[in-house]
């Protein structure tokens, strides 16, 4: 991304394996426990005290790139005032991946705020944009040329869809009309921040990880199923993606509403798009009020689901790439993984995905990167501890780490993809 090699890296977010910070999550779960499966996060998967050594993990991996997310509530824990503290913590953590040679990738706004975010409204008003810009230009003042990738926000849509329209996260809202007012300041704030980041540090490239599913009826005999599933995928894949390309988007919830947003500044802000893909999704017509269809995961090719409940699509993974391509930007796959306790499904949906990945490069599709998710078990929000992603297992009472079998997998797949393209597609088939 950054220069002409190919990036193969591990992910994570701050809050998942750090925890520990007094932030809107922190609150949330104290308040609507319950939701969380009866888990706070607490410490995480205790990486904050054991970063130096999980670091080490990165490269035994094979990864040269690395991407992490710095947590706003402890860079900025009240408006306007930033912690040098943490801030040096963060650029001695950039200079140790510097020093084993992985590639950072800083991620500023993965789903957790300061609690004093909510005080004036959130992303409903317009301040928070110019908040968001000043956060990134004081992060990237510290970082400087260390970073030369960034992401300004993880999976936007889906924080809207969870935080304002589904009440799930925060802020628990339940409002079209909200939704879209957040919506159109999330894509300002990212285009502020994109200027901030470049006016700072010449070069580097600026975009959003945009999680995409591949839609289907879920009767593929039902014109409603049919449409609904158009209406879901324009909604939660494509209309992003117009933005980027275009400079503005529609966004429609069907039964909801539909907004119309001039978002001209964001295809000059968007040197890449990031694509966050897992699976599939059938959605059923329903025509209930409130409830127009169902969201459903299904098995139909007996792969079986993962721990969260997700089918294991690998085709899919095919068609998002090609949805993420006609942006006209590079692609980087900033995250694609799977939950589960069985290390040999995990190898299994490496090897797919990662042959689905060869041929699209084969065929000339400009992907830059890949990024596991993720390299640690970690607290995965609404699931709790309960899923396990990491490619080494974490001991929640020890937090020992374990290195699973599919790392050396990883690792294997990391060589023949960084090497080149003419081996791609036969290492993936033959791995």
């Amino acid at each position: 991304m950054a220069d002409s090699a190919f990036l193969w890296g591990v992910a994570t977010s701050a809050y998942q394996i750090e925890g520990a910070a007094d932030n809107d999550w922190t609150d949330w779960e104290r308040r609507d426990r319950l939701k969380v499966r009866d888990e706070r996060c607490g410490a995480g998967s205790g990486h904050r005290e054991r970063w130096r050594s999980d670091f080490d993990l990165i490269p035994s991996v094979g990864a040269n790139a690395y991407r992490l997310s710095i947590e706003r509530s402890i860079i900025e824990p009240e408006p306007g005032f930033f912690s040098e503290e943490a801030l040096a913590f963060e650029r001695r953590r950039v200079d140790v991946l510097g020093r084993l040679g992985i590639e950072p990738v800083v991620t500023l706004h993965h789903y957790t705020h300061p609690r004093w975010f909510w005080a004036h409204d959130g992303w409903e008003d317009p301040g928070s944009v110019a908040a968001f810009r000043r956060y990134a230009a004081v992060v990237a003042d510290a970082l400087g040329p260390r970073v030369r990738v960034w992401v300004t926000l993880n999976e936007p849509i889906v924080f809207l869809l969870g935080g304002y329209l589904g009440g799930l996260i925060p802020p628990g809202r339940r409002s079209f009309a909200a939704a879209a007012r957040a919506l159109e300041h999330l894509l300002r704030a990212h285009t502020e921040a994109a200027a901030a980041l470049k006016e700072r540090i010449p070069g580097c490239r600026v975009g959003i990880a945009h999680n995409m599913l591949d839609f289907a009826p879920d009767r593929r005999t039902s014109a409603f199923d049919r449409r609904l599933a158009h209406a879901g995928e324009r909604l939660y894949n494509l209309a992003l993606l117009e933005g980027v390309a275009q400079g503005r988007l529609e966004w429609s919830f069907p039964g909801e509403g539909r907004v119309r947003i001039d978002a001209r500044d964001l295809p000059g802000a968007s040197d890449f798009v990031g694509v966050n893909y897992y699976s599939r999704v059938h959605i059923r017509f329903r025509g209930v009020p409130g409830a127009v269809g169902q969201f459903l995961y299904r098995d139909p090719e007996s792969r079986g689901l993962t721990d969260t409940g997700w089918e294991i699509h690998p085709h899919g993974f095919d068609r998002v790439l090609r949805q993420a391509e006609q942006a006209g930007r590079p692609v980087l796959v900033t995250e694609n993984g799977i939950a589960t306790r069985n290390d040999g499904l995990r190898r299994d949906f490496l090897r797919e995905h990662a042959l689905v990945l060869a041929h699209r490069l084969a065929a000339g599709a400009p992907i830059q990167g890949y990024f596991y998710w993720s390299l640690l078990d970690n607290f995965e929000w609404l699931e709790g501890f309960r899923p396990r992603f990491g490619l080494f297992e974490v001991d929640y009472a020890t937090y020992a780490r374990r290195r699973r079998p599919s790392a050396d997998l990883f690792a294997e797949l990391g060589r023949q993809f960084t090497r080149g393209a003419g081996s791609r597609s036969s290492a993936a088939a033959r791995t």
